[in-house]
């Protein structure tokens, strides 16, 4: 049984035991989805007991910290192409008022 967030504890849970042993033998480092958060496998360690639950251990997985990194800037080029196409609809907005007057 995973204990409650706050409370003290002396063994970590078989079930985040395994996890961080998955992060470490793979090399990667744990992953939270919920908060889009990374942790070394040795952060994890030292904070599990005020991030994880008995209901929320599925929100952290251990990840390939390169693929994180490539995600990431996937998700930049994406908004600043967003943001581009925005600009452009704006300018084109107002140019068309600006010809109507």
């Amino acid at each position: 049984m995973i204990r409650q967030i706050g409370k003290k504890t002396g063994s970590i849970p078989k079930a985040v035991k395994q996890l961080m042993l998955d992060a470490w033998n793979k090399q990667q480092w744990i992953y939270d989805r919920l908060d889009d958060k990374w942790y070394t496998p040795e952060e994890f360690k030292t904070k599990w007991s005020v991030l994880v639950t008995d209901y929320n251990l599925g929100r952290f997985v251990a990840r390939s910290p390169e693929l994180g990194i490539a995600e990431s800037l996937e998700n930049l080029r994406r908004a600043l192409e967003r943001a581009e196409e925005f600009q452009k609809k704006l300018e084109a907005y107002y140019e068309v008022g600006l010809r109507r007057k």
